[in-house]
């Protein structure tokens, strides 16, 4: 009796029942991408309980003709997850295939929870990969394309950037005492008539960018160059320098070039009138030297106690006095670099070079009364020579002397 040899189905369990039912439900073949099958692994993986059920529905799904890398995407191997980011990327490197990239960009991606610090080393994670997937030889262009996650990395850097700045120090307000405001009103009503003050000594240090071992010395002119051969410091146009300043360094510490003038006051006239009065004061001995005591030894207790009851320093002043100054002829809505660069000026630094990162945060002056009438902006590209009378509003266009530093 002829026996009858049966074809042999192949073995169906629950678990295939669920693979079809996904694969209806999404409307997934062998003819889709990993990309779309990664979508629904999540889905797919809730229900399967075991290595066993994986292992069913990966032969399942051999059987209806899916590639490898199409059955990694929708029923991912969790053995595959120990591999090194090194590994991973010589992995894609020896496949060729660009899906592979991309599934393992995002399986690195997937922070371990929701803190910062898991979404940082996820994009640290990720950038790691594509310095591997260079060194193994893969493309460029398909590590831009398939391993960089510009979510992932711009999410890393807003974290990191928010963290930068909470440790970044608070830059310390200026005194009202020294406000903006405050200072200008004071120096406005200064009478030299009288015999200066301790504050008088300190609004004046403040209105000149001085350092106290500077108010002996400092020495405001006035000089108008020649048609040939003017000095190597001389700016055309530009007739009001300062000299007798103090230099920490360099070969010119003892007899530094003039330097533009630049402060609170924008007469130079009447600034070099309030430095006289008190260098004449501090001559006659009728007011106390920031930087000698009487008897001609060096202390700088007097002065240092006067500004400590207003929480402030010799050399917070000085810089005070020189943001303010940068505001004051800063104009109508000035750049940050616009600011740093009139109050370097002011302070009489080397602007051959000068940090355009830096910015004005020396207390708030946005309510100051210069703001409500602000100076305008020079309307010339290019400083001309002005007359003598006009030196007092010659230091307006003085920004456009080093526009092109």
């Amino acid at each position: 009796m002829a026996t009858v040899q049966k074809t042999r189905k192949p073995k169906t369990n629950s678990f295939t029942s669920i693979l079809d039912l996904i694969l209806n439900k999404y409307n997934l073949s062998a003819e889709s991408n990993p990309l779309q099958l990664r979508n629904h692994a999540d889905e797919l993986g809730t229900m399967l309980p075991d290595w066993k059920a994986h292992k069913d529905v990966k032969e399942a799904l051999r059987r209806r003709l899916f590639k490898d890398n199409q059955i990694e995407a929708l029923v991912p191997n969790k053995r595959g997850k120990k591999l090194t980011i090194k590994e991973r990327a010589q992995y894609c490197a020896k496949t060729e295939d660009v899906w592979d990239i991309w599934l393992h960009a995002l399986d690195l991606a997937v922070p371990k929870n929701n803190t910062d610090e898991a979404i940082v080393a996820a994009s640290s994670c990720l950038s790691q990969f594509r310095k591997e997937l260079a060194e193994a030889g893969v493309n460029p262009e398909q590590i831009n394309t398939y391993a960089k996650l510009l979510e992932v990395t711009r999410a890393s850097n807003e974290i990191q950037k928010r963290q930068l700045e909470q440790r970044l120090p608070i830059p310390p307000k200026t005194p009202k005492h020294f406000s903006l405001e405050e200072g200008l009103r004071r120096i406005q009503n200064i009478n030299t008539t009288k015999i200066p003050t301790m504050q008088d000594l300190a609004d004046v240090i403040m209105m000149l960018s001085m350092r106290p071992a500077e108010v002996a010395t400092l020495r405001i002119i006035h000089y108008e160059a020649g048609e040939s051969n003017p000095p190597e410091w001389y700016k055309p146009g530009y007739s009001w320098y300062c000299i007798g300043y103090i230099k920490n360094k360099g070969e010119a510490k003892n007899n530094p070039k003039p330097r533009q003038f630049l402060s609170m006051e924008k007469n130079p006239e009447r600034a070099k009138e309030l430095l006289t009065w008190i260098q004449d004061a501090i001559a006659t001995r009728k007011l106390r030297d920031p930087v000698y005591s009487i008897s001609g030894k060096r202390s700088t207790g007097v002065f240092s106690k006067f500004l400590k009851s207003y929480s402030i320093t010799a050399k917070r002043l000085r810089k005070i006095g020189g943001k303010h100054a940068s505001r004051v002829h800063g104009g109508q809505n000035p750049t940050s670099q616009h600011l740093e660069l009139l109050s370097r000026i002011a302070m009489r630094h080397n602007i051959g070079r000068f940090d355009s990162g830096k910015y004005y945060a020396e207390g708030d002056t946005s309510n100051s009364d210069l703001d409500s009438d602000p100076e305008p902006e020079p309307e010339t590209l290019a400083p001309t020579p002005k007359p003598i009378n006009e030196n007092t509003s010659e230091i307006e266009d003085i920004y456009d002397l080093y526009r092109s530093i």
